[in-house]
């Protein structure tokens, strides 16, 4: 069954309610921001608040583990452009950096990796398993649904307006992959390696400092 025909079969009030609740996570977030709070205290209530919802929809049993996503029957065919566009984008990194002689942190990248890929399912799950599936029960306009799930991630890293850029470019372009092979397992490992890279080689930023 394809993700669409999984989607139309939830009811639109349950649609909406997510909606709302992952809209709401994300208002909180900006509205923390727009007020100077740091970001440890803000990126720690979103990611307590979106844990717990995620745990709300794991015992609520509205869907299935393969309707979000968590799915291994098609590891090979999603694998193949998923992980082709994130190695692209990796190359084009390190070629831009070398290009205009900025270092590339190892360290900090393999750090990185080695933590930041439970997150990145997390926000993977949400966004995409969540926000985007709902999306398709209440809104209409396939684009319309990639440009709302896209909007919603990037707001959540409002504060640096390169990220806000960046992290809308990556939502569009997970979210036309996830339509086409709903795959979270390979989309948090895409989520995971680039974040590696672009935090501290184009941002020169260190996320986990916030922390």
């Amino acid at each position: 069954m394809r993700i669409v025909d999984m989607s139309r079969a939830m009811s639109r009030r349950v649609a909406l309610r997510d909606v709302g609740i992952v809209a709401g996570a994300c208002a909180l977030y900006v509205s923390l921001e727009l007020l100077g709070v740091s970001k440890r205290w803000s990126f720690a209530l979103n990611g307590v608040l979106l844990i717990a919802f995620a745990a709300h929809l794991v015992v609520r049993r509205s869907d299935t583990w393969r309707e979000f996503g968590f799915r291994a029957d098609n590891l090979l065919s999603a694998g193949l452009p998923i992980v082709g566009i994130t190695a692209l984008v990796v190359v084009s990194v390190v070629l831009w950096a070398r290009a205009s002689g900025r270092s590339i942190p190892i360290i900090d990248i393999a750090i990185l990796l080695a933590l930041y890929p439970v997150w990145a399912l997390v926000q993977q799950f949400v966004f995409q398993g969540v926000l985007h599936r709902r999306l398709m029960v209440v809104l209409h306009s396939r684009g319309g649904q990639v440009v709302v799930t896209a909007c919603a991630f990037a707001a959540v890293h409002l504060g640096n307006w390169r990220l806000v850029v960046l992290t809308f470019l990556a939502g569009v372009v997970w979210s036309i992959l996830y339509r086409r092979w709903p795959n979270l397992w390979l989309l948090a490992l895409s989520h995971a390696v680039l974040a590696a890279v672009v935090y501290p080689v184009m941002l020169s930023d260190a996320p986990l400092s916030r922390f």
